[in-house]
């Protein structure tokens, strides 16, 4: 090796096995794909449909799978409870009662994998005192590339008050959880049920 070599390091080739550029940043998955690949991955349950038709049909398949009957799931939207024949919730429940919370989201946060709600969905709720199952129904147009654009959008969405109890769902992950730093985590297990139209 010589002395320039040796200074320098070894040559190396600006060329990857892919033929594209080391210098051009990668591409980078549309934003709903990028969104679904981190949910899944972290074992969120995606289900994506074309029409409303084929939401309530896996909307009954999540049910079965899982033994639940409608009165045992937690919903305190009217357009939910109309849509899918279930009893609506009043606000001073008893959560405990219940083994699913169906809602909508505000946000599907693409970067992270995760679902953002606020007050609109948990009402004055927490998150530990809501059931472990959640089914989060949504449309294509609540895709953010991260937290920060979710929350411009929700303090544009909700200029006269901006609403509380702002947080993120996290998939529930067994293998994290015997790890004693999520202790008190109060991540859930989701299935996000996506309509295209």
């Amino acid at each position: 090796m010589g002395f320039w070599s040796k200074l320098f390091g070894a040559k190396t080739s600006t060329r990857n096995l892919t033929g594209g550029s080391p210098y051009l940043t990668p591409k980078k998955d549309p934003i709903d794909i990028s969104f679904a690949t981190k949910f899944t991955q972290k074992g969120g349950k995606f289900i994506y449909s074309e029409d409303a038709k084929t939401s309530d049909e896996y909307f009954k398949l999540i049910l079965e799978e899982n033994h639940w009957k409608n009165e045992e799931i937690l919903c305190f939207d009217q357009n939910l409870t109309d849509r899918f024949h279930l009893p609506i919730q009043s606000i001073d429940v008893d959560t405990s009662q219940f083994k699913v919370f169906l809602i909508r989201c505000e946000y599907l946060i693409a970067n992270k994998g995760t679902i953002l709600i606020c007050n609109h969905q948990l009402m004055d709720f927490k998150l530990e005192n809501l059931p472990s199952f959640f089914i989060v129904f949504s449309g294509l147009d609540n895709f953010v590339s991260d937290v920060s654009e979710g929350m411009t959008n929700l303090k544009n969405k909700y200029t006269d008050k901006l609403p509380s109890n702002i947080t993120t769902l996290n998939v529930k992950n067994l293998s994290e959880e015997k790890d004693f730093l999520s202790y008190g985590n109060s991540a859930k297990n989701l299935y996000l049920l996506l309509q295209e139209d």
